[in-house]
């Protein structure tokens, strides 16, 4: 195995990146040693990803020398490709919907479909398999439910796409609303985009009719309370974290063992991707909440604390990577 260091002293160009790329094989390493200059995940971590270097993490910083280091390895350069994940489970109303909506568009990236069905109760089993003819699908079929968070992670190990993006297979959300938030990634602007519910004009993004319609209220105010907890807990001014449309480099995971869980992993996501500097580009998207008649899946009181733990663990437990037993570093 060769590899190559890049000395403190050396000016980072794409052309050198390149020049090194070739001289490398497939998995060798790259290690850059940096000093004084604080690691720009966004700006620098972008720049290695574009010349085709992948599993880009920052080391420990050197206090007595004021420098840091960044490790990354050689891939393959390919071009972009979306994953969209869709865990599905008990979605029989929305789910035939939701799909030809999504497989019928016309899509600004090559993209792929990745179907989580987690051995619903209903019929949502039967419609994914019929889904399995189009070549640009991949149906993942699991024995049990085991949570929406787990699906996504069980989905993404099937994903061939460079860029991840999470949709639920419901209709609360608008697919066209993708044109937009692939236009930062498309155009190397960002790593991570969230897709934010929030209104600045009305904070009351839920709206139920009938008799539960107070469910909306407790929904919003929890979620104007647990907002301004990961804001303050993390340092950061976001206005919808626990969006259901998250897209980012899959890059992004690297050196992070994810618990995953539920709906904790619209927590973990956000919290350990901002710990590692990829504080998320958001932009607006249009939202339609669906009621508890309709299907909604959110628990009201085991959710939050199923997000709290996460904030726990993810902010203030583990550290920034947590590679999971059984990992080696090069």
């Amino acid at each position: 195995m060769n590899s190559y260091t890049i000395d403190k002293k050396t000016e980072i160009t794409s052309k050198l990146l390149d020049e090194i790329y070739e001289q490398l094989e497939l998995g060798d390493p790259l290690v850059i040693e940096r000093i004084g200059k604080k690691y720009d995940p966004q700006r620098d971590g972008m720049q290695l990803l574009q010349s085709g270097f992948v599993h880009v993490v920052q080391a420990a910083e050197n206090k007595v020398s004021n420098g840091y280091t960044i490790h990354c390895i050689k891939a393959d350069k390919r071009d972009k490709l979306l994953s969209v994940i869709v865990p599905l489970y008990n979605e029989e109303a929305t789910a035939g919907e939701l799909l030809d909506k999504l497989i019928n568009r016309q899509w600004t990236m090559p993209v792929e479909f990745v179907l989580v069905e987690s051995n619903s109760k209903d019929r949502t089993r039967e419609l994914a398999k019929e889904y399995e003819k189009y070549p640009n699908v991949k149906l993942v079929l699991e024995e049990k439910p085991s949570g929406k968070g787990n699906g996504v992670l069980n989905g993404i190990k099937h994903a061939s796409g460079n860029f991840i993006a999470i949709q639920d297979g419901d209709l609360e959300y608008d697919v066209n609303d993708y044109d937009k938030l692939l236009e930062p990634l498309i155009n190397d602007e960002a790593l991570f985009v969230l897709g934010s519910r929030y209104n600045r004009d009305d904070w009351h993004m839920r709206k139920f009719t009938g008799k539960r319609a107070w469910l909306a209220d407790y929904l919003n105010l929890g979620q104007t309370l647990l907002t301004w907890l990961v804001n303050t807990a993390c340092g950061c001014r976001l206005q919808d974290p626990f969006t259901m449309y998250k897209i980012f480099h899959k890059d992004c995971m690297y050196g992070i063992n994810f618990v995953g869980g539920n709906f904790g992993l619209d927590w973990e996501l956000v919290i350990r991707f901002i710990r590692k500097g990829y504080v998320p580009y958001e932009l607006p998207v249009s939202y339609k909440a669906r009621s508890y008649e309709e299907g909604k899946h959110i628990a009201l009181i085991g959710t939050p604390i199923e997000g709290l733990k996460m904030l726990w663990h993810c902010r203030f437990k583990s550290g920034v990577y947590d590679y999971g037993a059984g990992h080696k570093e090069t």
